[in-house]
């Protein structure tokens, strides 16, 4: 009886433990992929890689189309972002890159249909879409010389307050001394 509700009570604790860690995070480093990440904007891009707590650890940051090669595994998730605007920037399409193992695409060749290099998959860094109320915040936002101009503007409370929030942040040096 006391044997069961161990098992139990340690299932508890295991859900709980699973509860409690962030879902974007890398799991195991069991297959390898190798990757070059290519910056084909115009932008500083940082590559953050997501570790096993979910916290960004960055790399480096790209300059425009520079590019950088990472040995990398399948469960670690990768995202970018513009140094200037904090903006995340997709890598093939999509907003998290998670890597492919190296030996995916080979399965099912025979010996000699094998490449006699493995090349690094190419993961392109693009420009993300917004739409046209994106732009025109951000276009207002850039027009601002501080946040707080924002609750100034004949529009929607909503607006004003996400004007404010945007990145990047531009803090009144008058408020910050009170």
């Amino acid at each position: 009886m006391d044997n069961h509700r161990e098992n139990e009570d340690d299932q508890e604790q295991q859900q709980q433990q699973q509860q409690q860690q962030p879902v974007l995070r890398s799991i195991h480093n069991r297959h390898s992929s190798f990757v070059r990440f290519i910056n084909t904007t115009r932008h500083n891009i940082s590559v953050y890689w997501i570790d096993y707590q979910g916290k960004k650890v960055c790399y480096r940051v790209l300059g425009c189309r520079t590019y950088l090669d990472i040995n990398t595994f399948v469960t670690h998730p990768w995202i970018f972002v513009d140094e200037e605007t904090k903006d995340r920037f997709p890598a093939n399409g999509q907003e998290v890159y998670f890597p492919k193992s190296w030996f995916a695409q080979f399965q099912g060749m025979r010996q000699s249909e094998l490449p006699s290099r493995i090349e690094r998959t190419q993961v392109y860094i693009t420009l993300p879409l917004y739409s046209l109320r994106d732009l025109c915040l951000r276009e207002i936002k850039r027009r601002l010389r501080y946040d707080r101009h924002a609750f100034g503007l004949e529009i929607p409370w909503s607006l004003q307050r996400e004007l404010y929030n945007m990145h990047p942040r531009k803090p009144d040096p008058n408020e910050q001394q009170l």
